[in-house]
Parts: C-alpha cells; structure tokens; sequence
C-alpha cells in the first residue's frame, strides 16, 4: 500500500513529507490507491531523483516506459500535486514570474540606457526601460500558452502584476508626490503600457521599420532624429527576443535563467 511509511522509506523525503503526513493520509484514502510493497521496492530510488524523473513538464527522452510505471509515475503525481509538493503549482509560477520581473528592474543598467539615448534621470526614463523589457518578457510568456488558464497568460498576468507593484513601490517613495497625484500618474501609465504593447507586438512581428516606429513613438517620444541610436535600439530588442525565445521551458518558467544582453554589447 502507496502510504506515509512507504513514501518516507525514499531517501531524503521524511523531512520534506513530515509537514504533509495528514494531507497524504487523506489523498491515500480519497484515491484509493493499492500499490504493492516489492514495486515500490524494486523502484525503490532517492526521492529527488524520482521526482526528476517522474514530474518533468516536458519528455523529451527516448525509449519506452512500462504501464506500470507509468501508472506508479502518474500516481505519485497525483499525491504530490495534492499535497501541495506537485511541480504544475500556479504557486511556483507566480514565484518564477516575480524572478523573472526582478531580472530586469534588478540587472538591467538603466544608466547605459539614459547616457546611449541621451533620456533624463527620471522616474519616466526608467519606466520606459523597465517597460521595453517587461514586454519582452511578456512575449515569451505568451508562447508557453496564451489562452485563458493555461500557463503562458497566468504568468503574463503575474509578470504585469510584480511591475505595478514595483511602480507604485518607486512612486510613493517620491515624497513631494500626494496620493491622488500617484494614482493618476499610475493611471496614465498603464494606459500607455497598453498601447505600447499593441504597437511593439506589431513591430515584432513586422519588418524592422515597423519596429523602428513603434520604438520611436514610444520609447523616444517622438523625439530622436539620430537614426543610428533607433537602429541600435532595434538590433537591441531583436536579439533580446531571439535569445528569450531560444531557453527552454524549464529555464524560463520553472528556474528562471534569463541571460539578458547589456546594451553596450550589441
């Protein structure tokens, strides 16, 4: 029988299950699950190579699995989402978007940004930056699934979700700025974040020049007649989105890796 003493016999897994005993003897009794003793002992494996095995988002390895182990892997599956120690947890997806968020506001070199761009120092420079890369971000969150309930948009809400509050952490902490005045500056920005989307989706999607307009609409306000700084910003977002689109899913949604590229490297 599939039970707390049988699972706490993998190594390592007694410390992990102890605060979920009563969770699993509940799950064991609701699914019913009559397992025997010698399979789980002839399988018998460290429990952190198991769940590797077992709970991957994607199989990519060759050969061809028994029933019954897959039935053993299905199983063990089920009591672990159950428990709340299962790998499809929208907990883990949302910790994994606030990573994601961080990489940007935490790693990107805004000074690089303002000095190449010739932008001002201020709260809008840095969220026009902050805004480019969260879009990007958001691109590749959408092809892990865009429809509603499906990983992609749960963490494209979750990304948008950890940049507001971020933004409205920044904004309050400008101390000559009343309530009122923050709510409304938060506000127009989100009116802009919208529409910026749909024209950088657009530009992403077309040849450079379409790009190249959105960015200069956006990004610069209108405001550049240097076309050599349009053009490295546009090589810029392109390589970006070719090397987010190039980690796998595990990386990206799972361990956030995100090796983003520092402007003056392009």
């Amino acid at each position: 029988m599939l039970s707390t003493r049988l699972l706490t016999k993998f190594n390592g897994c007694k410390s992990l299950l102890k605060p979920a005993i009563p969770s699993i003897d509940r799950v064991e009794k609701s699914l019913n699950i009559s397992l025997p003793y010698t399979s789980i002992e002839r399988n018998h494996k460290p429990f952190a190579a198991l769940c590797l095995q077992r709970c991957q988002y994607c199989s990519t390895t060759a050969g061809v699995t028994s029933k019954s182990d897959e039935a053993e892997g299905n199983i063990l599956k089920r009591v672990l989402n159950k428990v709340g120690l299962g790998p499809n947890l929208r907990t883990r997806l949302r910790v994994s978007s606030h990573l994601l968020y961080e990489s940007v506001a935490d790693k990107t070199n805004y000074l690089t940004f303002f000095q190449e761009f010739d932008m001002p120092n201020t709260f809008n420079s840095w969220f026009l930056v902050t805004e480019l890369h969260v879009w990007m971000l958001l691109l590749r969150a959408m092809a892990e699934g865009p429809e509603s309930g499906e990983d992609g948009r749960f963490m494209r809400n979750c990304i948008v979700e950890a940049m507001w509050g971020d933004v409205n952490a920044r904004a309050k902490k400008l101390g000559s700025v009343s309530s009122s005045r923050i709510r409304q500056q938060i506000e127009e920005l989100s009116e802009q974040f919208q529409a910026a989307l749909i024209a950088y989706d657009e530009g992403i999607m077309s040849e450079d020049r379409v790009l190249a307009t959105a960015l200069w609409r956006r990004f610069f306000a209108m405001n550049c007649e240097d076309y050599n700084k349009i053009e490295r910003l546009v090589k810029y977002v392109r390589v970006q989105v070719l090397m987010l689109d190039q980690l796998s899913r595990e990386e990206f949604l799972i361990k956030p890796k995100v090796p983003w590229k520092n402007l003056d490297q392009i």
